[in-house]
């Protein structure tokens, strides 16, 4: 089964906000952010007087909450943002799917890998994501396939090429 795969920016930025908000670390300062913000709005309906003096005694739980909230967001588009420019992103990949191995060509180059280099295949609503580590994966985007039964079929060869513990498919059309 062959599939031909241009990654866009948004399937780049969409597998990075996911590794970039995988730990427990993130989740929690993101949490700790949300309060914060919820706080922030309580203070503002509750205040009285000129709206910058309401501004001016907020703004250290302001500069908090942008903290919390935005800048990996930020950091996370910047990174996406250089890497959908790199040459390696803007070029067609085209994968060739059996259930021994994995042919790989992109440009001049090309490779076929053995299903055993893959910690983990997750199937998400949009991509499937092949990770050799826990950071690293290849990304097979679902606006790639052309029908739904590309799909099934991708799917097939996943469940024969892998023990079940190292797949997680979640069937979405």
């Amino acid at each position: 089964m062959e599939i031909k795969v241009k990654l866009t920016f948004v399937d780049i930025f969409r597998y990075n906000l996911n590794v970039g908000y995988k730990s427990i670390f993130s989740k929690v300062i993101l949490l700790i952010g949300f309060l914060l913000l919820a706080l922030l709005i309580y203070n503002f309906s509750i205040a009285q007087g000129p709206f910058l003096d309401i501004v001016s005694k907020n703004i250290i739980l302001i500069i908090v909450v942008f903290l919390a909230l935005l800048s990996k967001f930020i950091k996370i588009w910047k990174i996406t943002a250089m890497q959908a420019t790199t040459p390696t992103f803007q070029e067609i990949f085209i994968y060739k799917f059996s259930s021994d191995s994995i042919y790989l060509q992109y440009g001049d180059n090309s490779d076929t890998v053995l299903w055993n280099i893959y910690e983990k295949v997750e199937e998400t609503k949009n991509d499937f994501r092949f990770f050799v580590d826990s950071v690293q994966a290849q990304i097979v985007p679902k606006h790639c396939l052309k029908n739904a039964d590309e799909l099934n079929s991708l799917r097939e060869i996943i469940e024969q090429a892998l023990p079940e513990e190292k797949y997680t498919l979640k069937k979405y059309t």
